[in-house]
Parts: structure tokens; sequence; C-alpha cells
């Protein structure tokens, strides 16, 4: 599951690579963001390390390549709720 900050970073590159065609460079990121290089550096190695995006040459931004767009969701718990109380409403009023 992503952190806050990690899911922000995988919008603006997806966002951004969708609208302008390329990959945002750092200095966009931090203008983006408002993080430093160090911060967005550790999310895009987290988001490569959880399998949304591929970075081979990690020397240059414009190697990113986005694997999945979209945060993985999990599936909520569901309560089941017992059907005496549903029922009983019905046939006793």
């Amino acid at each position: 599951m992503l952190n806050d900050f990690e899911r922000k970073v995988l919008r603006i590159i997806v966002n951004y690579a969708s609208q302008q065609r390329r990959i945002p460079r750092m200095d966009e990121l931090e203008n983006k963001t408002g993080r430093n290089r160090a911060h967005i550096r550790e999310s895009l190695l987290e988001l490569e390390r959880q399998g949304y995006i591929a970075w081979d040459t990690q020397s240059s931004m414009e190697h990113i390549q986005i694997l999945q767009a979209w945060e993985q969701e999990q599936s909520p718990v569901r309560r089941v709720q017992p059907a005496g109380n549903a029922v009983k409403y019905f046939t006793d009023y």
C-alpha cells in the first residue's frame, strides 16, 4: 500500500506523461510536490519496488516506465448481518 506522498508522485507522473507525452524531470517533480530530491528519489524507488514503475537506469528520469497507473485497492472487509433481524422486522410488524 502506498503512502500519501508515493501516491501523489505516481499520480503526477501518470498525469504528466499523458498530457506532455514525457516523464517529468526531477526539478519539475520538486516544484509540483514541494519536496527535495532525496525524498522524491526515495519514493520513486519504493514505487519501483512495489511494481508501479520500472526504472532501469536510475541516472535519468526519462528512463522511467509506468507499469501500473493506479494503486491496487485492497478488497474491503464486508460484514454480514444476521438474517434473523431483517426477517423478523417484516414478519412481526
